[in-house]
């Protein structure tokens, strides 16, 4: 698509519910943290064979984003996953700015993207995000960060919130 997209559908849901009830959407439940890491690697593998269909720029009605933009936005969700918990780990309590997904698929021009390019990224990041889960130690999983709206994530919460984000645009996509 060479012309830039009408926006999206705001969605200003609070998701973190999801860590309590999980998602009757989707059918997401609270996920084991331990269970976080084979969890993202499912979910690259799952994005490259959405990223592989030949109407993967499609969107299917105006404003609500192609596979191939809820794709780039997973990217994005799995790499401020691997900063926030690398900042959780690094020091006391962190504290990080508010993810704006709609200003990044207008920012990052997620419609331009080449599939096989983000299946890449997609594969590099979720590799990247998961050797930091690697260093998560047994007394980590408690520590704390805060997001800018004052919203406090724990190593735990924040992977289990991350993984029901990117499994939910799976399942938005049919993938």
């Amino acid at each position: 698509m060479d012309v830039e997209p009408e926006p999206g559908v705001p969605d200003n849901r609070d998701w973190t519910i999801v860590l309590d009830g999980g998602c009757d959407e989707c059918g997401y439940r609270p996920l084991d943290p331990l269970t976080t890491d084979e969890r993202l690697a499912a979910v690259a593998e799952r994005w490259a064979v959405v990223l592989a269909r030949p109407d993967v720029a499609t969107r299917p009605a105006p404003r609500v984003w192609s596979p191939l933009e809820y794709a780039g936005h997973s990217r994005d969700l799995i790499e401020v996953l691997g900063d926030r918990l690398a900042a959780m780990l690094e020091a006391d309590n962190p504290t990080y700015a508010d993810f704006d997904g709609e200003a990044a698929v207008r920012e990052r021009e997620y419609w331009r993207a080449r599939a096989a390019s983000l299946a890449g990224q997609l594969v590099r990041h979720t590799g990247r995000t998961r050797e930091i889960l690697g260093r998560v130690g047994d007394a980590d999983w408690d520590r704390t960060g805060r997001r800018g709206d004052g919203y406090v994530f724990t190593v735990a919460t924040l992977c289990q919130y991350i993984v029901h984000d990117v499994e939910h645009h799976l399942h938005d996509v049919d993938g």
